[in-house]
């Protein structure tokens, strides 16, 4: 099954989402938001980093 590059970055946004939601509730019981937020943003730029483009040939 193929899965766009968009779908792709989605999940590395929502897999650093819930790893900060995790240490949010380990570490600061009242303000989760920040890691949350912070988490997804680490997942975005490994998102960038590392899906790579797939190259199309045009015929």
């Amino acid at each position: 099954m193929k899965v766009s590059k968009n779908t792709q970055k989605a999940g590395w946004v929502l897999i650093g989402s819930m790893l900060g939601f995790i240490v949010a509730k380990k570490y600061a019981k009242k303000e989760t938001y920040p890691f949350i937020l912070i988490g997804g943003f680490i997942g975005t730029c490994l998102g960038e980093e590392l899906i790579t483009e797939e190259q199309k040939q045009m015929i």
